[in-house]
């Protein structure tokens, strides 16, 4: 089989896309993001209605985000499609829309209380990440120095989304945080963007004991191109670079543990470059000398670029049932595990 039927026929699922609202990209070819999406052969994708770095965010802002996200399908009825469940995504790719996933990246909109959890769910919000870099109410996240773990208010958290039928996403979280946090979930669990420390030793990276943790679990790992999470040198990585963390996962636990989360989001953008410098002066070395343009990896940075990382697995020899699991297959499996089983109904 081709690459570009390879690419066409599968299911492309975006672990961690960040944001569709937020400074998107601009248009090319008089193309929108979401039809820049469609034509890159992506199927659906996790996009972030509310992210932790932001200190005034709470339950009236995260309302007011999803919000905003549900007019979306309003807007563009014929080109997105809500997901709730994993046939969602199916139908997405029959009907050629891109499907969204509501997610989080971090919980500070519940404001402890756990009765949000449920009310979030019913709105269509299906993935929370617990944590994003610093310590909150369910636990501490990658970049403290100290991690003391799992918090009460985490514990009743995660079992309310197992009830519910919510995924639980670990990226950010502080290595005992996402351990304990496995331990406590009765449901498979994901890193929907991150990278291995096994070959980068980055804070967003995870362990090998983390690695196995989520494989047992039956999740999988989502591993980003982000250039400072893959760089082993001191240029810019390339897509090379990625595969082999894809690689390194696979010969650890199992190609049916890997998946793809970008976490695509700011590009050359003013909006990006106030971030940047804004994280920079707190959190220092944490986007390397990469900037929008350069953000990640080298042949997998622009939408467009979907399909090389399809031709490049080829290349490298991987099976195309392989290939079909990493794009997208493996993360469905998850999703019709956590979202599928008729006591979520």
């Amino acid at each position: 089989m081709s690459t570009p039927q390879l690419h066409r026929e599968s299911i492309v699922i975006d672990g961690l896309y960040h944001s569709l609202l937020v400074d998107p990209p601009p248009a090319t070819d008089g193309a929108s993001t979401v039809e820049q999406l469609k034509r890159a052969g992506v199927t659906a994708l996790n996009v972030s209605v509310t992210l932790d770095i932001y200190p005034t965010l709470d339950l009236k802002a995260g309302l007011a985000s999803l919000y905003d996200h549900l007019v979306l399908f309003d807007a563009l009825p014929d080109d997105t499609l809500l997901v709730r469940t994993a046939e969602d995504i199916w139908r997405a790719k029959r009907e050629k829309k891109l499907g969204v996933i509501f997610g989080t990246q971090g919980t500070a909109l519940l404001e402890g209380d756990i009765r949000w959890v449920s009310l979030l769910h019913s709105l269509g919000l299906r993935i929370m990440q617990l944590t994003y870099n610093e310590r909150n109410a369910v636990g501490s996240g990658c970049l403290e120095r100290h991690d003391d773990g799992l918090t009460r208010f985490g514990s009743q958290v995660i079992r309310e989304m197992n009830r519910l039928g919510m995924l639980i996403d670990l990226s950010h979280a502080g290595e005992r945080t996402s351990l304990e946090a496995m331990q406590e979930s009765d449901d498979p669990v994901v890193f929907s963007h991150s990278g291995v420390k096994g070959l980068v030793d980055h804070p967003r990276n995870l362990s090998d004991e983390q690695v196995r943790a989520v494989a047992a679990s039956g999740g999988v790992v989502g591993l980003c191109p982000h250039s400072i999470m893959c760089q082993r040198g001191d240029g810019r990585p390339t897509l090379d670079d990625y595969i082999d963390q894809l690689a390194y996962v696979g010969d650890l636990v199992g190609i049916e543990h890997v998946a793809v989360g970008t976490d695509r989001f700011m590009h050359q953008t003013l909006a990006y470059r106030l971030i940047r410098t804004a994280y920079e002066r707190t959190v220092r070395g944490f986007f390397g000398q990469f900037d929008g343009d350069s953000k990640h990896v080298e042949g997998f940075n622009g939408l467009e670029e979907w399909p090389n990382l399809t031709r490049r697995l080829i290349e490298r020899g991987f099976h195309h049932d392989d290939i079909e699991a990493i794009l997208g297959l493996n993360f469905l499996r998850v999703f019709d595990a956590v979202w599928g089983r008729e006591e979520h109904a």
